[in-house]
């Protein structure tokens, strides 16, 4: 038995409520939120939204943080590193609210020297001991060579968290940007099986599982070997609309798994 979850973009209670409806109608048990500011929202009305279709909520994003704002932990600059290491304990805090792990994926930024990969090693031990402090796990996210510069394999993700040397930093993979980056997506599961804690899928097109070429049979194969017990959650391009991508998703996982 899987727990499958869906992301979304935040944007209101009322998107929430509606995306939350759908997905509790056909069988979801999460809802996975991209969050630009958590400071600016109210976590107990999300709560309410959210247990009313009883969800929850696995993981919480950040990469709008650096897409809309431009803010991240590597930035040259002192005060843009420091606007982002507070907006990931906004993020925590929110975490901590809704029993969420926090994702840093594209809010590292990218690194052009070893004095920007200090910054992000130094910056994210902190932000784990915050996290820590709040029983809040934090994810890594390893991102395909074309929307970011570096940890760019799962390989290359873990040494970083090996060499961070915290309890609660472990790996969040994406089957999308797997496919781009793994020679094979079942060997690299299996072979850095012991840090993945959350897992994202996309089709090879980021469209809705079932729309590309990734064989998600033997994903899941590998999954039940290694004993998986986390979320599985679709992380789309939402075409032709959200709500069919939602639809299509858990249909298509039900069609080849036992959910």
């Amino acid at each position: 038995m899987y727990r499958v979850s869906f992301v979304i973009p935040y944007e209101n209670n009322e998107k929430l409520e509606r995306y939350a409806s759908l997905m509790s109608s056909l069988g979801y048990t999460g809802i996975e939120l991209g969050i630009k500011d958590p400071s600016l929202l109210d976590p107990e009305e999300i709560k309410d939204v959210i247990s009313k279709f009883n969800l929850v909520v696995p993981a919480l994003g950040t990469g709008r943080a650096f897409t809309e704002d431009g803010i991240s932990l590597s930035s040259k600059e002192k005060s843009i590193r420091d606007n982002a290491v507070k907006r990931l304990m906004s993020h925590i805090e929110l975490a901590e609210k809704l029993s969420s792990m926090v994702i840093v994926g594209l809010i590292r930024g990218n690194v052009y020297d070893k004095e920007g990969i200090n910054y992000v090693k130094a910056l994210l031990k902190d932000i784990c001991q915050y996290g820590k402090g709040k029983g809040v796990r934090i994810l890594l996210e390893p991102i395909n060579r074309y929307e970011v510069n570096w940890l760019n394999t799962i390989e290359d993700a873990y040494n970083f968290i090996r060499e961070i040397d915290v309890e609660n930093l472990g790996l969040l993979i994406d089957t999308f940007h797997m496919n781009i980056e793994e020679p094979s997506l079942a060997s690299s599961i299996f072979r850095f099986k012991d840090l993945v804690l959350h897992i994202h899928i996309a089709d090879s097109n980021r469209f809705y599982p079932g729309a590309g070429h990734i064989d998600f049979k033997d994903i899941f194969r590998i999954l039940s070997s290694i004993g998986y017990d986390g979320f599985i959650s679709a992380e789309l391009i939402n075409k032709p609309d959200i709500e069919t991508a939602i639809t299509k998703t858990i249909r298509f996982l039900k069609s080849i798994i036992l959910l």
